[in-house]
């Protein structure tokens, strides 16, 4: 009879004790994040990841009591990897992805995510313009490619008097490329510009790459590229006696591509929402925190993802649902960003004020 007592008395405390940890593990909140974190493509993914860390780091990882954990995932710009990420977010009941860095490889991880209703991607970075105004499951706090976003730098070409443009593009993030290359030569051609004189993927050999521009005469060099592969085709080219005025993308625009580049991207410009000289108190702050916790400056994806971060912090500290989260988010529609406001619209799809900056002295400034 004793023996049955302890029996039983054992199995209940065993009971509680296993119920006891599945709460606590079921209260915890999880969160994914995936982003290209090796290779050439991770200057952008980690910079990101830096940013929304840092979010969580000011709150020790803790709402209302509960433990936050983000699981990180490396899609390495790979297909393959982004889906094997994403289904094992899936498997381990994760409903909340922060990625990707890169919008091909968004694409990937949206086409897997809508097929579960209760699942939510937000990206950092994404801009995609096939992601635009779709009622999905899918955010982001980054403008899409769009003749919205492309005003301040159309003004610029032609202010400028830029009559030849030609294009040196990355084919492995095409999604990005597309919109930007289609949507800003139609605006070009609608304000009585000229097509593009000509194009090359920046992954063919550099000796391709110098041929085509000699035999395509430019006045202006346009690279949508990450910050390595910007820099060092530059690099290639002024090497090369090209004195060509050049125009990079917001994706090359981090401190990488002026260490990599060095002197010979002087000159360089970009069209941004974030000046990296800004004296705005929030701007200030987060530089601050980065700067003292990464030993390094931040770069546009660093405060992107911090915003980010913010962002869900906000929302979950009102409710942990996921189910609920987008609504939310999309209900309450204007957030303070580190730079002016971050406004959502119906869909997900965001607005920010842009403006032109170019590298002068190896530091990042603005210009009329």
């Amino acid at each position: 009879m004793k023996i049955s007592v302890k029996i039983i008395t054992v199995s209940i405390l065993m009971i509680l004790l296993f119920v006891g940890c599945g709460k606590k593990q079921n209260d915890d909140i999880k969160i994914g994040f995936i982003a290209g974190l090796s290779g050439k493509y991770s200057s952008l993914g980690i910079s990101i990841r830096d940013g929304f860390l840092l979010a969580f780091d000011e709150i020790n990882y803790k709402i209302d009591g509960k433990q936050v954990t983000v699981i990180q995932k490396d899609d390495k710009q790979d297909i393959e990897k982004a889906k094997k990420a994403i289904k094992y977010f899936i498997n381990n009941n994760i409903k909340l992805v922060v990625g990707n860095a890169t919008s091909s490889m968004t694409k990937v991880s949206i086409a897997e995510v809508n097929k579960h209703k209760d699942m939510l991607l937000i990206s950092a970075t994404a801009s995609g313009y096939e992601f635009t105004h779709k009622d999905d499951n899918f955010l982001r706090v980054q403008v899409e490619n769009s003749q919205k976003r492309y005003g301040t730098l159309l003004k610029y070409i032609k202010n400028k008097g830029y009559k030849n443009i030609f294009l040196i593009y990355d084919s492995r993030n095409i999604a990005y490329v597309e919109g930007y290359k289609d949507i800003l030569q139609d605006m070009i051609i609608e304000n009585e510009g000229e097509e593009f004189v000509g194009s090359v993927d920046l992954n063919s050999k550099y000796n391709l790459i110098k041929e085509q521009l000699q035999l395509h005469k430019s006045d202006l060099i346009l690279i949508v590229g990450n910050s390595i592969d910007t820099a060092n085709i530059i690099q290639y080219i002024r090497h090369n006696n090209i004195t060509t005025d050049i125009l990079g993308s917001g994706w090359a625009k981090t401190m990488d591509f002026i260490t990599n580049g060095g002197k010979a991207v002087e000159g360089v410009s970009f069209s941004t929402p974030y000046d990296d000289n800004s004296k705005d108190i929030k701007f200030v702050e987060f530089v601050n925190k980065f700067e003292k916790k990464y030993n390094k400056k931040p770069s546009v994806f660093a405060a992107q993802g911090y915003e980010l971060g913010q962002i869900l912090i906000e929302n979950l500290q009102e409710s942990s649902d996921i189910t609920t989260l987008k609504k939310r988010i999309l209900d309450r529609g204007k957030y303070k960003g580190l730079q002016g406001d971050i406004i959502f619209d119906k869909y997900g799809d965001i607005k920010r004020d842009y403006f032109m900056m170019k590298v002068i002295e190896r530091s990042f400034k603005k210009i009329d």
